[in-house]
């Protein structure tokens, strides 16, 4: 019969050294919890029931992937387009995401891993120089460079960027990246 001792002391070792491991923690992780907090607290407002709004609890327990300043845009549009209209919840939040994304201020440090990302991923698929896609990158027009990089938080676009890293090219590169953003978009905010 085999000796296990060197396999089961490979794997305590595997176990313990994983067990050290956390997730990451990203800067900007704190605004973002305190962000999402006022989201759910403007929602719980919006629909006129407070702290007794039954969806509330689920609010709070979402993980966002939105960036702390979008989620504090949303949470002052959503209540002052709700009031007074009968329109969908869905066309709301959908008006709210363009006014906000317009007024974002991009953290040009907090992009710079998925800039990194889809230039890499530019240079392997579709031959592109580095240098030329991060110069372009910075010209993209404000609302679109928003779009791409200032909705997320840091754990959003480090989850982008490992998709942008990861995956498969395209014979259609631009569907082929935005399968990397789907996720993160349709997360960006819990929505009732």
């Amino acid at each position: 019969m085999r000796d296990l001792r060197p396999v089961l002391g490979a794997l305590v070792i595997a176990v313990t050294v994983c067990a050290g491991c956390s997730p990451a923690s990203y800067p900007d992780r704190d605004a973002v919890a305190t962000a999402h907090e006022s989201w759910c607290q403007a929602l719980a407002k919006a629909y006129g029931s407070g702290g007794a709004w039954e969806p509330l609890r689920a609010c709070k327990s979402a993980t966002p992937t939105a960036s702390a300043p979008y989620l504090r845009g949303m949470a002052r549009c959503f209540p002052s387009r709700k009031a007074g209209s009968d329109k969908d919840a869905g066309i709301l939040i959908a008006e709210c995401k363009d006014e906000v994304t317009s007024k974002l201020t991009i953290d040009e440090a907090a992009v710079k891993e998925a800039v990194d990302a889809r230039c890499a991923r530019a240079a392997r698929c579709e031959q592109a120089s580095v240098p030329e896609c991060v110069a372009a990158a910075k010209k993209v027009d404000p609302f679109q460079r928003a779009t791409l990089y200032g909705l997320y938080n840091a754990a959003a676009i480090h989850t982008i960027s490992e998709c942008l890293r990861g995956s498969s090219c395209g014979s259609d590169e631009n569907a082929a990246q935005e399968a990397c953003y789907k996720t993160p978009v349709d997360t960006l905010v819990w929505t009732p």
